[in-house]
């Protein structure tokens, strides 16, 4: 199963006006650069290994040899699909922020709805099992669901596959309204992470876990989490011991706060 979330093809309004001249380059090539050299790796081995299947077909090849050709190209393949599911996920979220930017209240909606079975919905569309799962308080927010649902299942996502094989897996979310805000506290005991990295493995491209703890992944999940939720004007906070597990919590505004907001 992979980690990554399938990514619709529902398209995005444009804004009505022509985007803001602003100094500097307009794209990104550090994030490019990193796409492309993530893609590298698997692509050439799709091309090399399926080679040696293709070998196998017409030479008495060995069949052991085959059977790890094949795997190697599939499992370079789940890579290339995490990757540009993630990427097209990414963009996404930054074309409708951008084309909400002048008018935040577009990133609200009218009717609030519970963010305690929007958690519960997400777990369970991810393969996580109820009794892994649990969740204290609630709260109503009008956030539009589209949007808040992507921090949400990532956070969670991340959970179900950072997990510590020696032990199972326990996940406690609890929900507060303080005033204004909303939080949300997604606590698990995986295999957590050294906080000396928290700020990095926000940025594009950056996993988490290394070494014989470095898990599958593209690398965006926190990225695009942390992007939305600060477009929301809200916070983003990750606590962990290293070895325990990880706490990540994050709050927004239940209500539209007006201003405008850039999307960089």
């Amino acid at each position: 199963m992979s980690n990554d979330p399938s990514v619709d093809n529902a398209a995005i309004d444009s804004p009505g006006e022509s985007p803001t001249v602003r100094d500097g380059p307009v794209v990104d090539t550090t994030y490019i650069r990193r796409l492309m050299h993530d893609l590298s790796a698997p692509t050439r081995h799709v091309s090399i290994f399926s080679e040696f299947v293709d070998e196998a077909l017409t030479e008495p090849l060995d069949l052991d040899d085959a059977r790890r050709s094949l795997a190697t190209v599939r499992t370079a393949a789940v890579r290339m699909q995490q990757l540009t599911l993630m990427v097209s996920l990414h963009m996404k979220m930054i074309e409708r922020l951008h084309a909400t930017a002048k008018n935040p209240s577009a990133r609200f909606q009218a009717e609030p709805y519970s963010v305690a079975e929007v958690i519960s919905e997400s777990w369970s569309s991810i393969g996580g099992r109820v009794d892994s799962l649990t969740v204290q308080g609630d709260a109503q927010t009008s956030v539009d669901e589209t949007l808040l649902l992507v921090p949400l299942e990532q956070l969670l996502r991340n959970a179900l596959g950072f997990q510590k094989e020696s032990r199972p897996l326990q996940v406690l979310v609890s929900i507060q309204q303080t005033g204004e805000l909303i939080s949300v506290s997604i606590e698990d005991n995986g295999i957590g992470v050294d906080t000396k990295y928290a700020e990095k493995i926000c940025e594009p491209f950056e996993c988490l876990g290394t070494g014989k703890e470095r898990r599958d992944g593209a690398g965006l999940g926190l990225a695009v989490s942390t992007l939305v939720i600060k477009e929301l004007g809200g916070s983003f906070q990750m606590e962990s011991d290293g070895e325990s597990g990880t706490k990540v919590t994050m709050s927004w505004p239940h209500h539209c706060n007006a201003g405008d907001s850039g999307v960089e």
